[in-house]
Order: C-alpha cells, then structure tokens, then sequence
C-alpha cells in the first residue's frame, strides 16, 4: 500500500503533482482522510504522470466524480487536471517543473514563490502554495505544529 508522501522534494515531477493534489485535497480535509484514499488516487491519476493527467477530459473528470475510490470532489479533480496542464507547459518551457520551481525560489524567494504558484494553479491560495513548498521539503520559515503534523512527513 503506497501512503501519502509529503515533507520531502520529490524525486521527478510526477511527485510536484502528486503533493499538489495532496495540498488541495487536504483542504478543508483532515490528512487522514485523504491519506485514507491515496491508492485510489494514486490509480484515478495514473501514478500523477503529468503528461497523462494534462490530457484528461471532461469524461475523465466526470468518471472520476464518481469514483469512491477517491474523495468526489469534481471542482478539485478538475483542478488536478488543470494543474497538470500548468505543469507540463511550465516543463515544456523550463525542461522540468522541478527546475522551474526551483529556479523561482532561488530569483524570487518563498513569498513571491508562493504568490506565483497562487496565480498558476487551481485551489492554490498563497498560503496553501506555502504550505505546498513546505510539503514538498523547502524550507519556508517557521512551520507551527498544526502545519508540520498536516504537511510533512508521516509520523507512522
């Protein structure tokens, strides 16, 4: 059984995906129940591939409402799509979301970083992209408690 992952930088951009819909989903959610759900996303998302999720279509996200494998959440599973499709152009441009985020955070730093990922991508408010860069093993600043015990590594 795959588990949630966070805390860590991601191996490859697939991963970036993965943590993203963690974040999203998590919102307004306990870590617990989405964690609960993470083989069936892992399966819904074609193991986050962002290339394969950025061609879903509208049947893909309708099917995918529908599936109790999953938190049925249509507006964030279109997001996920959505956010894949960012992603893959941000790659496209920059040879990898990895190396774009990163290049971003060394020029810009992590509030205009986090205003940035704001901008770009679907139920990612500044705070939530803060807590994404934290989830994602960057290093933010102070991190309460509340925030550790949600975003980062798994304490099991």
């Amino acid at each position: 059984m795959s588990s949630l992952n966070l805390g860590q930088r991601p191996a490859d951009d697939a991963g970036y995906l993965e943590a993203m819909t963690a974040v999203v989903f998590m919102g307004g959610l306990n870590r617990q129940v989405v964690a609960s759900k993470w083989e069936g996303f892992l399966t819904a998302f074609e193991g986050f591939d962002v290339a394969q999720v950025a061609d879903f279509s509208d049947v893909d996200v309708e099917r995918l409402s529908e599936d109790p494998s999953i938190v049925r959440y249509k507006a964030k599973i279109q997001a996920t799509v959505e956010n894949a499709r960012q992603m893959h152009q941000l790659a496209q441009e920059h040879g990898s979301f990895s190396t774009w985020l990163r290049n971003l955070l060394e020029e810009k730093g992590v509030d205009e970083t986090a205003s940035e990922l704001d901008a770009r991508f679907k139920y990612m408010s500044k705070e939530s992209s803060r807590r994404y860069l934290y989830a994602v093993g960057e290093e933010i600043g102070e991190v309460s408690d509340k925030i550790r015990r949600k975003y980062g590594p798994s304490e099991s």
